[in-house]
């Protein structure tokens, strides 16, 4: 049961929720894309045939992961891996992995979340813990990342971090200011995470005179993914 649910979300989010996005990325002719969170590659693959100039920076901090996004890539000259989480301090932090690789977090689950103890009953680990272990993994501001990697313009900053977005977004404030055009995040709309504050968020990115131009909601999950524009 668990192995078709997990299935049915991973079909559901490349072939509908992720070409949506596609659909309204093609547009903006992206060029320079920074990836924090890139997990298995999923956004990588939704958009790394949108333009034969796109060159994408994609930062995961799981080593396991890393190690099939280095597989996976191998061969593409498009694509920038790098090894590790962006956050709003440099040095080491410990990652809660988990039993699902795309939840794995720095955050703790919110234990009254009626979203936390659904997605554990999809996962079958409903009552059980979904923990597995911490890895102590390399954390770098946005700010130092562009500056190490010579990044002086992000056409596309997508940001999904399983309850981290905040740090990120506090680790970019020059990048923020002056070098990016657009912002893809993701939201969690129910209080999955302790400390989580989804309109903290939103309220950090207009003060860094971005506007929300588009929201794309997951079918029957609490979360949503949303776009937002500098204005000069």
């Amino acid at each position: 049961m668990e192995y078709i649910i997990t299935k049915l979300i991973d079909f559901i989010d490349k072939f509908y929720h992720q070409k949506k996005i596609n659909k309204f990325l093609i547009n903006f002719n992206l060029k320079y894309v920074i990836d924090i969170g890139s997990h298995k590659g999923e956004f990588i693959d939704s958009i790394i045939d949108i333009n034969n100039k796109l060159k994408i920076y994609a930062a995961e901090p799981q080593s396991k992961i890393f190690k099939q996004l280095q597989d996976k890539y191998k061969n593409t000259k498009k694509i920038n891996l790098f090894k590790c989480a962006i956050s709003n301090k440099n040095g080491k932090k410990n990652l809660k992995i988990n039993i699902k690789s795309s939840t794995s977090s720095f955050s703790n689950y919110n234990k009254d979340s009626k979203w936390r103890k659904l997605k554990e009953f999809l996962l079958n680990v409903f009552g059980k813990s979904s923990f597995v272990n911490l890895e102590k993994v390399n954390t770098i501001t946005l700010d130092k990342f562009c500056k190490k990697n010579k990044i002086s313009k992000i056409d596309l900053l997508k940001i999904d971090t399983e309850g981290h977005e905040r740090e990120v977004l506090e680790g970019g404030k020059k990048v923020l200011k002056n070098k990016t055009e657009y912002v893809l995040i993701e939201f969690h709309l129910s209080k999955i995470y302790q400390n989580y504050n989804f309109q903290k968020i939103d309220k950090i990115l207009k003060n860094k005179k971005f506007k929300l131009i588009k929201k794309f909601k997951f079918p029957f999950l609490a979360f949503e993914d949303r776009i937002y524009k500098k204005i000069n």
